[in-house]
């Protein structure tokens, strides 16, 4: 009769990567428990660490038990009113964004219209004639 790799007999020990994949965490994790002493496990002849699971369940137990510090899904009158003053201020800080965004765009068509008209220097450079290479360098 063939054991299938799952099948162990009840309260053998397991492996560091065994007892992570049962508990759903890292096997860094449960490395870090073994070596801070939260977690139970002996080293067998081959030098590899071995977990008793009632001693993982213990630990798991541990980790995850309620300890009345959780949060509460049920918003406390005081946060709705905290909720409601920061969506009144997203709400004005989004228009006040929009009259910025219209302003920056009247001015970029105004420096648009500047910067398409040639200025009254462009126009007579443009109608001098051109000096040749050594007049423009000692002139």
């Amino acid at each position: 009769m063939s054991k299938v790799p799952s099948e162990r007999s009840v309260g053998a020990p397991i492996s560091p990567a065994q007892a992570a994949q049962s508990k759903k965490v890292s096997r860094r994790t449960i490395m870090r428990a073994i070596e801070s002493n939260s977690l139970e496990a002996i080293r067998d002849n081959r030098n590899r660490w071995k977990i008793n699971p009632q001693d993982l369940d213990r630990w798991a137990g541990a980790q995850w038990a309620p300890t009345g510090h959780a949060h509460s899904d049920l918003p406390t009158p005081d946060l709705e009113v905290k909720l409601a003053v920061a969506e009144a201020e997203r709400d004005a800080f989004k228009e006040q964004l929009i009259g910025i965004q219209e302003d920056r765009d009247r001015w970029r068509g105004m420096a648009e219209k500047l910067a398409d008209r040639p200025s009254d220097n462009e126009e007579e450079r443009r109608s001098q004639k051109p000096k040749g290479f050594w007049k423009r360098l000692f002139d």
